[in-house]
């Protein structure tokens, strides 16, 4: 009869130990995905093919007119009242010239560019924007190009960008590469 009160004690231990196992397999999960839902503190906003996006970790969301409006009004105010500025170079003949603007302040980068003389891209082509830092590029969007050859092109960051310190305008086809192609424009700001 002890045998069997000893052998009871055991699997009752071994029961309670397995339920104390799955809840702590359950919590740890649990914590994981909280952690995975939790949004970056880091946010860009980035002109895309869609329209200009608000990007925040994964999470990519539309801005209206009104937003973009106010980004632009925003952007502008900053590089008015004190930012670096560098002009941009034609690296292939077509004549076109332009300067870039930028600044952080109050915890945030602002970045404009503002090209002339850009030939319209052939059917199938677009121009984006590129921060470059060693071997590191990041796409700051697409240059919204207006019949004249003219583009702006605003982004903004949560995080200080000021690293990278070149900056380029490439000509990309539309085939869903995320690395740059062909270099139209550079400039470079001073370390």
């Amino acid at each position: 009869m002890p045998e069997v009160k000893i052998q009871k004690r055991s699997n009752i231990l071994v029961g309670f130990g397995l339920v104390l196992l799955v809840l702590a397999g359950f919590f740890y999960l649990r914590s994981q995905k909280s952690k995975e839902a939790i949004p970056s503190k880091f946010e860009e906003v980035i002109v895309q093919e869609e329209g200009a996006v608000r990007k925040n970790g994964e999470e990519v969301k539309a801005m209206s007119e009104e937003e973009v409006k106010q980004m632009r009004e925003e952007v502008d105010g900053v590089l008015s009242s004190g930012s670096e500025a560098t002009e941009i170079r034609d690296l292939v003949g077509s004549g076109a010239e332009g300067e870039v603007k930028r600044a952080f302040s109050d915890g945030k980068f602002y970045y404009r560019l503002n090209v002339s003389g850009l030939r319209l891209p052939e059917k199938g082509y677009y121009f984006e924007g590129w921060f470059k830092k060693g071997d590191d590029f990041l796409s700051v969007g697409r240059l919204e190009l207006s019949a004249l050859g003219e583009a702006k092109l605003y982004y903004t960051a949560s995080e200080d960008r000021s690293e990278y310190n070149q900056i380029l305008v490439t000509l990309e086809p539309e085939d869903g590469n995320e690395a740059p192609a062909k270099a139209v424009l550079e400039g470079e700001f001073e370390r």
